[in-house]
């Protein structure tokens, strides 16, 4: 028997229809990814991500403005260099912070600048050569820190010249002033010192002006506009100047701060108060208070000022003992002792001795006695502060009170004027 074989095979008809079928498939795929679709949907995607990338850096300009009209450019935003004449001083009060601590600051005053010392820096330690080398220029005004201002930066109302311009002379042409930082106003009080004498006689451990006794209410008058205004200016300005040496006549009315210069002794306290009256017309200046002599003691404490010790070519840090009961490592008295010896138990001209310093102010202790405006009694007694060469050190410390009327000029006393920087 004979098998007929068919032939398997696409008709030409199917084919057609595949092709038609795959050409509507096609079409709607095509349809698709064109309307609304992939290409839909991707390009809404970048839109998006467009709009929130613009939204973004919206947001970040509008951050950078705030900080630009609000706060400032803050990372950027550099100190002005303080405006100073053709000298070199200062031609407005300007307050200086501290580099390292926004909480301390000096206030240099119009017609003075911070001075270089002998040393290169702002500071001498005792033996140094302290004498003024220049003054700072204005683009370092705002590199001063905590650590200067706290080891007391001097100040000078001049160019630094001698003798009329002979820089060979010995008499300088300039004023020469420490700044006693205050930066918490708690700090600037009166200090009831334990110190064991009080006008030479023991007082067994008990100071006469402590709370508990009488002459609380004869410290300082407290009715006078001048102390008033004193005390405003120390919160104000967070600090107060003192003269570097004791002070010395530059007339018959004007006392000076100037090194190697004969003291004023022998002078009334009325008469003192009048001269510290009129050390510079820049500058309110008067004769010191007793709360102003206790703040500079206790900050010299606070600061760990660096005085001679006891032993010849040492030295070491200050502390209570030294101000309150026994200066003579640091002072011209009738017993110094250590390097403090030479020169000592004589009226000696101011700054003469690098060992009779602390914080870059000489003659605190010793020397000569200092009239302050200190009441001692309800009488015309005022109270002298810091001994004299003519006393033992150990008797009458630099936080000594002695007394003398106030009128009486026959007494070996200086007095060291104070001037307060005030801004207006």
């Amino acid at each position: 028997m004979q098998i007929c074989k068919r032939n398997k095979g696409i008709t030409l008809v199917a084919l057609i229809i595949t092709i038609i079928i795959l050409l509507i498939l096609a079409g709607v795929s095509l349809s698709f990814v064109f309307n609304g679709g992939i290409l839909d949907k991707a390009q809404q995607a970048v839109n998006e991500y467009e709009n929130a990338s613009q939204k973004e850096q919206d947001l970040l300009d509008q951050i950078d403005k705030y900080i630009e009209n609000e706060l400032g450019d803050i990372a950027n935003d550099e100190p002005e260099i303080p405006s100073v004449d053709s000298n070199g001083l200062a031609t407005e009060n300007t307050t200086i912070v501290a580099k390292d601590d926004s909480s301390i600051q000096i206030v240099i005053p119009k017609g003075f600048a911070p001075a270089i010392l002998q040393t290169g820096t702002t500071q001498s330690l005792p033996g140094q050569d302290g004498s003024v080398k220049n003054i700072m220029p204005a683009n370092e005004w705002n590199n001063i820190t905590k650590e200067d201002i706290n080891s007391g930066i001097v100040v000078v109302d001049n160019s630094i010249t001698y003798d009329n311009g002979q820089t060979t002379g010995t008499v300088p042409d300039f004023n020469e002033y420490v700044w006693i930082p205050m930066p918490d106003s708690s700090k600037f009080k009166r200090v009831a010192w334990n110190g064991p004498y009080f006008d030479g006689i023991a007082q067994n451990g008990i100071h006469p002006l402590a709370e508990t006794l009488t002459e609380n209410a004869y410290w300082e008058d407290k009715t006078s506009s001048e102390y008033i205004e004193m005390i405003d200016s120390v919160s104000t300005n967070k600090g107060f100047y003192m003269s570097r040496y004791e002070a010395s006549k530059k007339d018959a009315k004007m006392a000076q701060s100037k090194r190697n210069q004969q003291s004023c002794v022998n002078i009334s306290q009325i008469d003192a108060i009048e001269l510290s009256s009129n050390m510079n017309t820049n500058i309110n200046s008067h004769l010191i208070y007793g709360i102003e002599w206790d703040s500079m003691l206790q900050w010299l404490l606070d600061s760990g000022a660096t005085i001679a010790s006891e032993i010849k070519g040492e030295t070491k840090r200050i502390v209570e003992n030294d101000v309150q009961a026994d200066s003579r490592s640091w002072g011209n008295y009738d017993n110094s002792t250590g390097d403090a010896i030479d020169n000592s138990g004589i009226l000696q001209p101011t700054g003469i001795s690098e060992y009779w310093k602390a914080n870059n102010i000489y003659d605190i202790a010793g020397n000569a006695h200092e009239w302050t405006q200190e009441k001692y009694s309800t009488g015309t007694n005022r109270a002298d502060r810091g001994g004299s060469c003519y006393k033992d050190g150990d008797g009458s410390p630099a936080a000594i009170h002695f007394y003398n009327d106030e009128a009486s000029t026959n007494i070996n006393v200086r007095f060291q004027s104070k001037f307060l920087c005030i801004v207006v």
